[in-house]
């Protein structure tokens, strides 16, 4: 499953790990976000007014946008050739809900990765390149299937942001 600092992929003797540019597009939404506090105050909102302001704001957005699209796109492909290249099928977890469950996590930031990451987007991008690239393509229930840390596999525990 991917996580905000990388995505991991591989079997028992292979792991590879892809950056996922959450953390990128993350530092670009909180300067978005600064940009719009600074230029607030209760009664008039500034940053809405101000073309130079606005302009500012939305061209980080659009670059938040784009990081975490190319990363959309790029990874599913990296991880079909990775998977046709060793012969194996692509597994993924179906994560129907998951933006309900991440809604309750109580660390803003990381919530805020988790929920920009976009898993649908990735989702989608892994259906086509296994269609496209011809890889068989297994969706599997996310129940136990984080329980390894599948760099050492030891047993992987809960952390503090998965709890509500």
């Amino acid at each position: 499953m991917p996580m905000p600092g990388g995505t991991i992929l591989g079997d028992d003797k292979i792991n590879k790990e892809i950056d996922t540019g959450v953390d990128r597009a993350h530092r670009w939404k909180k300067l978005a976000e600064n940009l719009q506090k600074r230029y607030s105050s209760p009664r008039y909102l500034a940053w809405r007014r101000r073309k130079g302001i606005l302009n500012r704001i939305r061209s980080y957005h659009r670059k938040v946008r784009n990081i975490l699209e190319a990363w959309a796109r790029k990874t599913p492909l990296k991880i079909v050739r990775f998977a046709k290249k060793l012969g194996y099928a692509v597994a993924r977890e179906d994560l129907t809900g998951l933006i309900n469950t991440l809604r309750k996590v109580k660390n803003k930031d990381h919530r805020t990765k988790l929920i920009i990451m976009g898993y649908a987007r990735l989702e989608r991008w892994i259906d086509w390149q296994t269609m496209k690239l011809g890889a068989p393509l297994a969706i599997v229930d996310p129940r136990g299937t984080s329980s390894e840390c599948p760099k050492c596999d030891a047993e992987m525990i809960e952390n503090r942001y998965s709890k509500a």
